[in-house]
């Protein structure tokens, strides 16, 4: 299931940009400092920003910056702009553009672990789900939390699995994007060959994949 993300050109401040399947992919490591990552948020995104906690303001930082550069790199927007686009939490919680009056209708998902931030901007309005961590094994003390019966007496052989279907679920979840919050071992997807089916809670078929972003983080990307 695993393979390397073709990492297909670099752009200003880090910004690592590739695509799969029709869907954008910017990975940002923290190269520079907090400050230059506000310094490209609008006033509304401020003012979110400053009713969050504060260990989470620079990982939110940092995930706005990626999408951001994204999006720039899509619709030809100078560094100049980047503070035009706005990318503020929906009904649910979930990541919406703004901002811009001509701007297309974009898809996003953003997820960060450890200094790193990943964008995922896909064209048009169906949901996308992206999700990194490190590439480290999960302990089994908390697979029951993310997965089933089933899963965690598969995981016992195979434990790295563990760790690929939890961002397989996360990046699933962000792409249901559900009304009312569910927990993660609700969904027991089959996996197929770059599909996903799932039969609950809803009936559904996605494409998947599981890139590894060098030696250090695992990446999982799901689309409709």
């Amino acid at each position: 299931m695993r393979m390397n993300l073709p990492l297909s050109c670099q752009l200003a401040q880090g910004l690592v940009l590739s695509e799969w399947g029709g869907v954008h992919l910017g990975v940002l490591p923290r190269e520079g400092t907090v400050a230059r990552a506000e310094a490209l948020l609008s006033e509304r995104e401020r003012v979110f920003l400053g009713e969050l906690p504060a260990h989470r303001r620079e990982e939110w930082c940092l995930g706005r910056e990626a999408c951001k550069r994204v999006v720039a790199s899509l619709v030809g927007l100078g560094e100049e702009g980047l503070a035009r686009v706005e990318v503020l939490p929906g009904s649910r919680g979930e990541p919406r553009l703004g901002g811009l009056e001509a701007l297309p209708p974009l898809a996003v998902s953003l997820s960060h672990a450890r200094g790193l931030a990943v964008a995922a901007v896909a064209p048009g309005e169906a949901r996308v789900g992206v999700d990194v961590a490190p590439a480290a094994d999960i302990p089994a003390r908390l697979w029951h939390f993310f997965l089933t019966p089933a899963e965690r007496a598969r995981c016992e052989r195979e434990p790295r699995r563990a760790t690929w279907l939890w961002l397989l679920k996360e990046a699933l979840y962000k792409a249901l994007c559900p009304e009312s919050p569910l927990p993660l071992r609700a969904f027991e997807p089959e996996l197929s060959e770059g599909v996903l089916y799932l039969r609950r809670p809803v009936e559904r078929c996605f494409r998947f994949s599981l890139f590894q972003l060098r030696q250090e983080h695992l990446l999982a990307l799901v689309t409709p």
